[in-house]
């Protein structure tokens, strides 16, 4: 993939999402605090999903951008054992590059607007068909796209959710008659109160659980106000995938992404969700896959904020 190619599906990516990287908003985040437990582990029997563990390249976005070769190699002598793609576009590039490193790619985010045709809120990119994306997945060997975003224009009413829930099902049908299975990523926005109940509620309602399961997201439930055990709990019939995201002790909870402190990632081992307590509970609910993540706040680097993550999984 030439420079300009990859520079301009990053943009894209980034653009699609909305995702602000690393910015204080000053929006209305509640004052309370996330519930959380203490951060120790009460089960010392062996951690599930070592010999699978793996990472989304959202963690390492500007490395692997930069120089894919080197960071694939240093994720490989890490220690991980697959990579998550930020967009199946990126597929033609990386799966080989993985695969010459000893790591699976298994999921990629794919760009939200083939689900929602919601081109008009990204005018730089260049529309394209869902289709595209089911093709760009099984010519590489992938068995997860996971839908991950929705911009603020497009969750405004309940009307709106019900929508996408309905699109979802649509395209995860389309998934799944090409060998595939489409997820949905949560953020927190999902339990922001709308018209008397949360677009989380709606998903669970209206979306099939066959067609679309979660890939749960335990920091941003947990951001919410949301227990993210009691989540997982919740969703259990319909949970496929989870992300691994510490979250910073004492963070208020809040339900809009422009309102997450820029220090509320963590590195696994430094706050008080209970990761491998959640990994073990994910596995007795029969979760496919855990792969870390880390949006910001890195220690030195993102490749050491990884690492440090990794080496806490590690550890008894």
């Amino acid at each position: 993939m030439t420079n300009s190619r990859r520079t301009f599906i990053r943009n894209s990516v980034i653009a699609a999402a909305g995702l602000p990287l690393l910015k204080c908003g000053s929006g209305d985040g509640k004052s309370t605090t996330t519930p959380m437990n203490p951060s120790t582990e009460m089960d010392n029997s062996a951690l599930p999903y070592l010999d699978t563990i793996g990472l989304q390249l959202w963690s390492v976005r500007d490395q692997w951008q930069e120089d894919a070769p080197t960071t694939f190699k240093a994720l490989a002598e890490i220690g991980y054992q697959q990579l998550e793609l930020m967009d199946t576009r990126h597929a033609e590039e990386l799966v080989p590059l993985a695969k010459e490193h000893g790591m699976a790619v298994n999921s990629s985010f794919i760009n939200w607007n083939t689900v929602t045709g919601g081109w008009q809120y990204t005018p730089d990119d260049t529309p394209f068909e869902y289709a595209e994306v089911i093709d760009q997945a099984a010519e590489h060997g992938l068995s997860h796209l996971v839908f991950g975003y929705l911009r603020p224009e497009e969750r405004e009413t309940a009307d709106q959710w019900k929508k996408l829930a309905d699109d979802l099902n649509v395209a995860g049908e389309k998934a799944k008659a090409s060998g595939l299975q489409l997820t949905y990523h949560n953020h927190n926005f999902e339990w922001d109160p709308i018209a008397g109940t949360t677009g989380f509620d709606i998903l669970i309602d209206r979306m099939d659980g066959d067609l679309v399961p979660f890939e749960l997201d335990v920091f941003w439930a947990q951001i919410a106000g949301q227990d993210a055990k009691a989540t997982m709990t919740k969703i259990k019939d319909r949970l496929e995938l989870l992300h691994l995201k510490q979250l910073h002790r004492g963070t208020p909870v809040v339900t809009r992404i422009a309102d997450v402190p820029e220090n509320a990632f963590e590195e696994l081992p430094d706050g008080d969700m209970p990761i491998k307590d959640l990994m073990r509970f994910g596995k007795s609910l029969g979760v496919k896959y855990c792969m870390v993540e880390q949006d910001g706040n890195y220690d030195t680097s993102s490749l050491k904020s990884v690492e440090t993550s990794l080496e806490f999984l590690r550890k008894a």
